[in-house]
């Protein structure tokens, strides 16, 4: 009887994917242990050594097994443990140092009805705050190699860090971010954090469309209570991402994480609409969060007559959505 290699190293990777969550909750193991499942990530490449060694041999399966069961075992750890336990912002990052010099310290004004924002930053802990008027400011504190560029003109800001690792080995210590943003402008945001995190508050601000893309990231806050967003496009991979939602405008959108936790917390009274695709590693509280399933979306009872209504995707790969949180979005 033969069998086929890839339904087989499909259906380890599912086992493990399965298996590791349940044995937490049953507590067979211990959330400890998992925790550290990342650190596995060498046997990928001795698994693609092996399968290499092997391909001409009865054993050629052999590295695809490896490398199956070991993506299933850290992938179902970062479910089992909601990926918030696990330190993705620090892969690839020295370590902060408290008595980093100032790198950067400048300030401006935006001119005009709008301005657009965007602040890319490796191995970074960004906080991004609001000021009620057309000013703008940014510090940045680190090591020399992580001094951003800035580019401004009288309706542009933009703050990139010089390119960076932000996966193994490491070689750049990271660096601190705080930048003020006016609100008088309508803002076209976008934020780019690759190892770190960030703390945005956007309080005041109006936003014709708010941008994130977060890679190796965590305790990242997105704090959008008091803001007007037209448009939220969030996109999150080996994260963990707390998101408050607008309470006064509607929003549409979409959020997409993989190997990511993503928490949602609405205020009372806001209608939700929340549109979830069919992949199998995807998970979310929904249905014991209050909201009703009909068809693809999970919607807040009386959606339709809401005054407030919010209507995102919230899809991607092994993702658990985690709506209201008993201890609110972190």
């Amino acid at each position: 009887m033969s069998v086929d290699r890839g339904l087989l190293n499909w259906g380890i990777f599912l086992v493990l994917l399965g298996g590791v969550p349940l044995a937490v909750a049953q507590g067979w193991i211990t959330v400890d242990l998992v925790e550290h499942a990342w650190e596995l990530w060498p046997l990928l490449l001795v698994g693609a050594g092996v399968g290499l060694i092997l391909r001409a041999t009865p054993f050629r399966a052999l590295g695809g097994i490896v490398v199956s069961a070991t993506f299933g075992v850290i992938v179902g750890s970062f479910i089992a443990v909601g990926f918030g336990g696990f330190s993705f912002g620090s892969l690839g990052c020295g370590a902060a140092d408290p008595g980093a010099p100032q790198l950067v310290e400048r300030s401006g004004s935006f001119s005009g009805n709008d301005a657009t924002v965007q602040l890319v930053a490796n191995c970074a802990t960004v906080a991004v705050s609001t000021t009620p008027d057309a000013g703008w400011n940014v510090d940045v504190r680190g090591s020399e190699n992580a001094r951003p560029a800035i580019v401004e003109s009288a309706g542009k800001l933009v703050v990139r860090a010089p390119d960076g690792p932000v996966a193994f080995p490491v070689s750049t210590r990271r660096a601190s971010w705080a930048v003020t943003i006016g609100t008088d402008p309508r803002l076209t945001f976008g934020l780019e954090v690759n190892g770190g995190g960030a703390d945005v508050n956007l309080d005041g601000a109006t936003l014709t469309r708010l941008t994130v893309d977060g890679n190796a990231i965590g305790d990242t806050r997105l704090d959008l209570e008091g803001t007007i967003v037209e448009r939220l496009e969030v996109s999150v991979n080996a994260a963990s991402i707390a998101i408050l939602l607008p309470a006064s405008a509607d929003t549409k959108g979409r959020i997409e994480g993989n190997a990511a936790s993503v928490e949602l917390c609405a205020p009372a009274g806001v209608g939700l609409r929340l549109l979830v695709d069919d992949n199998i590693t995807a998970s979310n509280n929904y249905d014991t969060a209050g909201l009703v399933e009909r068809g693809s979306a999970w919607e807040t009872p009386g959606f339709a007559s809401a005054a407030t209504q919010i209507e995102l995707a919230t899809v991607g790969s092994a993702v658990s959505y985690a709506l209201n949180p008993e201890d609110g979005c972190r």
